[in-house]
């Protein structure tokens, strides 16, 4: 394996110090009440790759024009679907 370049290092620890101070569009409160929303209606239905659940509850408890930017957070997160929205965000978003 090859060395990172000290510029290298440089952008991997800019990024991972970018990550640890990112502040999401949902509070932690509404993102733990998204995560336990899903868990139920994925212990109800199996997932069927959407994110039908994660949509749902966004626009029973969000303004509108904040949807778009919290499905591309979960996209980037991983989360293009409602199981994915569980397994890839939960710890991105510190729900510990």
């Amino acid at each position: 394996m090859a060395e990172l370049s000290k510029e290298e290092k440089k952008a991997l620890m800019n990024k991972w110090k970018a990550a640890q101070n990112k502040k999401y569009i949902l509070s932690k409160a509404k993102t733990q009440k998204l995560f336990r929303y899903l868990e139920t209606q994925l212990e109800n239905t199996p997932c069927n790759h959407t994110l039908c659940h994660t949509e749902q509850w966004l626009k029973e408890n969000l303004p509108p024009e904040k949807i778009h930017g919290v499905i591309a957070e979960m996209k980037e997160m991983g989360g293009y679907c409602d199981c994915e929205v569980l397994m890839n965000c939960y710890e991105k978003y510190d729900i510990g």
